[in-house]
């Protein structure tokens, strides 16, 4: 490494960073009032400087820069450029309005780089991570994680000055680098980008430049721009695009938090536990200002204090003494570690050493762990100041719920709609709207499920709505789908059509979804696309139960406005087609047993209610149907069921039927069959008593054994018939065997449960009477 990159009097100085470092923005802002140079460059999204002034409103921190696209294949990606109080970017944005300083970012637009399969938190660190150097190091320093090896060597030492951290800093990055070989090509590219930025500074303006990028980066600029021969970190005459030249894309501010920021809950990669550095942050500002500094309490002890309030207020018991316990295990951590001051780690490995008293089990959360992180972590939550340019979806999700007197407020409001009122439908579709986009603060909580279609006399939803921390971010992040409402809640449909993959359930779920959102002229790509899902699907179960879903809203739906409609009647004609193909060649599959039933009576529903409009194939599916009756690699409950379809619609007469159960005859295949018969041709069922007969008749002949095991699937397949119809069926048989009965049928003195005991347990009784000779012939009694 060329030792002229740790100067602090060149025209260019190269200050390298961890993003998210206390200790690094506290220097940096230190350099900067030192130096007070022309210009100070920063990694950031460079189509972004056109609004840079927006950073010097006064926000409530943490906030993040959100820039989002949409590539020609459709598909959407954001990135977020996060800022809290400490982090080195935000401190060289605001030192350079205090030097005087012009201030600019100079990374490549997110535009640019969105198609590589690149973090999409800009500020992460994956490079320093993820290295086998720092694998290596950590071994020989005695951590366990970079984060420990970070904190050992920046900033848990206090007074550590600018010259230390650039040797400290540079050596350590550079070697990174060294040690793994060539950077991904997208980092070439965005480095070739930031040094004929930095060239591009330097000849606009007279004086020194500071440039502050991640430390992976900062050697490969210098050598770069000095034309100092560094391997693979040449400039590689690669084209920089305009920002957005191929791509829809956009940029705005958003809220963040600490929840979001923290690496170990949800940011990709960066600082764990931001309240800690939050804390250490704040306490090395009022070192600064105090006199004498020691007369500001140390960090730990802060965080302690908070801990055991956090446990107390969970109803965890932390006595003083308990507290000494941490305090001391802590410091003697710290002094073991060779640390100037108890740090992060020393503190949490101090809280398990004295708190915890039980094994903590492998991958499990422990309370205390749990209150600790949550302290750790802190509560911030950012907020932008007024003046903020916000995109043009914030402005119409506003305007459309203002409209419709859904503004959600601090009191929760309860919101009732009957569909069939045009004002409450017209609500509806902006709630769901908002709902899809995954906008905080609306949440469903009753009404008709139009996917079940249980009962539709009444349609009619419940919604609560309260307004949530996450609102203003979740409508600023949703502007990756559209500029209206309609047109993000449509996009994002078209995306999850895209996740479906190969279930057409799903994609009839979302046309159903786009009906109830009022998007009923969808692009004609997403009918093209619910076409090639159905086509795809494999399983009979979801192509069937799309074929639920579009029969509905072809035949049924008069709120929604489909009935009718061309387009999902091509739907319906698809997956009625590929729910035929399928079921011929279901064999012998286990399971979802309902699933298949439902199947089987959608598909003959869906001949009956729409055969003559849609000129669907009554021959062909009934050909289909007659080969899967007869089939003998099909299972008993789907032949039951089909013969049960063809019966219904007139294409199997009763002695065929009868013929059919004595060959199901045998105990463990009879119910099955007539489970699938009875499911299908429940009311033609009950006209039959030929049929009623023949059933009993077989089962009158079952041995006691034989009945017990026929018992359970036959006790099923009677329950798809009412009380009333059981009555029914009974009197049938009765007249049949004419022994009609004039009132109500006498009720069994015991369940049916009951009936089945007994009987097993006699069938049990006789069989060993009779292996101990206890039972005579007939006409004879034992003694």
């Amino acid at each position: 490494m060329r030792t002229e990159i740790l100067s602090l009097d060149a025209p260019v100085v190269f200050f390298p960073v961890r993003h998210h470092s206390p200790a690094c923005a506290r220097l940096v802002r230190r350099v900067a009032l030192d130096l007070r140079p022309a210009a100070i460059l920063i990694e950031g999204p460079s189509d972004f400087n056109e609004r840079i002034d927006e950073l010097a409103l006064p926000h409530q921190l943490p906030i993040a820069i959100y820039s989002y696209v949409r590539q020609p294949d459709g598909r959407r990606r954001g990135a977020f450029y996060p800022f809290c109080i400490y982090s080195p970017e935000w401190q060289a944005l605001h030192v350079a309005r205090d030097v005087g300083a012009m201030a600019r970012f100079i990374d490549l637009p997110w535009a640019d780089i969105a198609s590589g399969e690149v973090p999409s938190h800009r500020y992460a660190d994956d490079e320093l991570r993820g290295s086998s150097y720092v694998v290596t190091l950590c071994q020989k320093v005695g951590v366990e994680s970079f984060d420990d090896l970070w904190d050992r060597l920046v900033e848990i030492e206090g007074d550590l000055s600018a010259p230390q951290y650039l040797e400290r800093c540079h050596r350590l990055c550079h070697n990174i680098r060294v040690a793994d070989g060539s950077p991904s090509a997208t980092d070439l590219r965005r480095e070739a980008f930031m040094v004929d930025q930095i060239r591009q500074a330097t000849e606009a303006i007279s004086g020194s430049v500071l440039v502050v990028t991640g430390g992976f980066h900062s050697y490969a600029l210098f050598a770069a721009l000095l034309e100092i021969p560094f391997e693979e970190s040449q400039d590689q005459g690669l084209d920089h695009p305009a920002p957005g030249s191929e791509v829809e894309h956009g940029i705005a501010l958003t809220p963040y938090s600490y929840q979001r920021l923290d690496s170990l809950t949800g940011y990709e990669a960066g600082m764990p536990n931001p309240g800690f550095y939050h804390q250490a942050w704040e306490d090395a500002l009022a070192r600064e200002r105090a006199e004498p500094p020691d007369a500001v309490p140390a960090t730990y002890r802060k965080l302690l204090a908070k801990t055991a309030q956090s446990l107390r207020q969970r109803g965890q018991s932390v006595s003083a003494a308990d507290l000494i316990a941490v305090e001391a295990t802590a410091q003697g951590l710290a002094t073991l570690r060779g640390h100037d001051r108890v740090w992060r780690q020393d503190l949490v490995d101090g809280i398990i050493s004295a708190l915890v008293k039980d094994e903590i089990a492998y991958g499990q959360p422990h309370p205390f762990l749990i209150a600790v992180y949550d302290v750790f972590r802190g509560d911030a939550r950012g907020y932008l100041a007024e003046g903020t340019k916000l995109p043009p979806l914030v402005h119409d999700i506003r305007k459309q719920l203002t409209e419709h007197g859904l503004e959600p407020g601090t009191q929760v409001q309860t919101v009732e709609l009957d569909l069939f009122s045009g004002h409450d439908l017209e609500r509806s579709r902006v709630l769901h709207r908002v709902h899809v986009l995954g906008i905080a603060g609306f949440a469903r909580t009753g009404g008709t499920d139009l996917a079940a279609r249980t009962d539709l006399s009444n349609l009619w939803e419940q919604w609560r709505v309260q307004w949530a921390p996450d609102f203003e971010a979740n409508c600023i992040e949703a502007a990756i789908y559209g500029p209206t409402l309609a047109d993000a809640a449509g996009a994002r449909l078209l995306e999850r059509a895209i996740e479906a993959k190969r279930d057409a359930e799903k994609a009839a779920r979302i046309l159903l979804e786009a009906s109830l959102m009022g998007l009923d002229q969808l692009a004609a790509s997403f009918y093209h696309q619910l076409v090639q899902l159905i086509r795809q699907d494999s399983n009979f179960a979801t192509v069937a139960g799309a074929l639920g879903h579009l029969l509905y809203l072809y035949r049924y739906d008069e709120v929604l406005g489909t009935v009718g409609q061309g387009d999902v009647g091509r739907l319906l004609v698809e997956a009625f087609e590929r729910g035929v193909c399928l079921l011929e060649g279901l064999g012998q599959a286990e399971g979802q047993d309902q699933a298949l039933l439902r199947g089987v009576a959608m598909l003959l529903e869906t001949l009956e209610r729409c055969g003559a409009p849609l000129e669907l194939d009554r021959e062909g599916f009934v050909a289909v149907f007659e080969r899967a009756s007869v089939d003998a690699t099909q299972t008993p409950l789907l032949r039951g069921a089909v013969t049960g379809a063809l019966w219904t619609l007139g294409e199997a007469a009763v002695d065929q039927l009868v013929s059919n159960i004595r060959y199901f005859a045998a105990p463990s295949m009879l119910g099955d069959y007539l489970a699938g018969l009875f499911y299908l041709a429940r009311e033609a069922v009950q006209r039959q008593p030929d049929l009623i007969y023949s059933i009993d008749e077989l089962l009158v002949d079952y041995a006691d054994e034989e009945f017990l095991e026929a018992l359970p699937a036959l006790r099923l397949a009677f329950s798809y018939f009412t009380p009333r119809e059981k009555h029914h069926l009974a009197r049938t048989l009765l007249e049949a065997q004419g022994e009609g009965a004039d009132g109500p049928l006498a009720a069994l003195e015991v369940s049916s449960e009951v009936a089945a005991r007994v009987l097993a347990f006699e069938a049990r009784l006789f069989r060993a009477a009779e292996r101990y000779g206890l039972r005579g012939t007939e006409g004879e009694t034992s003694d």
